[in-house]
């Protein structure tokens, strides 16, 4: 069965492998495929669907575990399973994403915010110069879809799951990505339809550069610049809460 991702566009060239064989099996138990507690199989059944090496199927298994929709059960009998409750799947299985509202969106996106700063710093600190021409890659294909809102908010996503993967805090990377995952859900086509990237493509790019510097001035600078751009209306002007993609962020 082939992988998820499609090698035909920047984007999904840029998915590692682990991420793309998360992504298909997420699918499936978000899309209702596979029940709480089934047993999807082995790790060696998934190396063999997926025709991928062992690690990456164990850093697959790692992703979806940190996202808290499989479990892995070691010894006989044992192997991959859904997991028995996982807040994100419910939501989805019983149709109840419309009531995922505005202040529990709002919710996530304050958190989000707060570990935004450490997510980056993570990341300047461990990124390798394959990882920078990735980032810079992404940000490319961000300038190109500034024009479409709801691919560039796929792709925008899919650079702060990569700028995520580049820390080692395992705590850290699981809440960050969760909470994402929440607000990707949580948003709606009148969200997209009221989204101007010109600005984003910029405060995104100096990120990335910040990141590739290293821990500094200029990362410090870029991290309250995406702060500013991602902040909720109220702090800014003493509007009412922001959401939707200017938000989001």
């Amino acid at each position: 069965m082939p992988i998820a991702a499609d090698p035909s566009t920047v984007l999904a060239a840029r998915v590692p492998r682990a991420e793309a064989v998360a992504r298909d099996l997420e699918g499936e138990i978000l899309g209702g495929r596979l029940a709480p507690g089934a047993r999807i199989g082995t790790k060696d059944d998934l190396r063999h669907r997926f025709g991928v090496a062992v690690a990456t199927v164990n850093e697959a298994v790692r992703l979806l575990e940190t996202r808290g929709l499989i479990e892995a059960r070691p010894g006989p009998g044992g192997g991959v399973f859904v997991a028995a409750s996982s807040v994100r799947a419910a939501l989805r299985r019983g149709n109840l994403e419309a009531t995922w509202g505005a202040a529990r969106i709002d919710d996530c996106l304050a958190v989000r915010n707060g570990l935004e700063p450490l997510v980056c710093r993570e990341a300047a600190r461990n990124r390798t110069p394959e990882d920078v021409r990735e980032l810079r890659a992404i940000v490319t294909e961000l300038e190109r879809r500034a024009d479409d809102p709801r691919g560039y908010f796929e792709v925008n996503w899919a650079l702060h799951r990569c700028i995520a993967r580049l820390g080692h805090n395992a705590p850290l990377h699981s809440i960050y990505l969760t909470l994402l995952d929440f607000i990707e859900d949580g948003m709606t086509a009148r969200d997209f339809r009221r989204f101007d990237g010109t600005v984003d493509v910029d405060t995104h790019r100096e990120l990335v550069e910040g990141i590739a510097e290293g821990p500094g001035a200029r990362l410090d600078a870029a991290i309250e610049r995406h702060a500013e751009l991602t902040a909720p209306a109220a702090r800014r002007s003493g509007a009412g809460p922001r959401t939707g993609p200017s938000a989001a962020r």
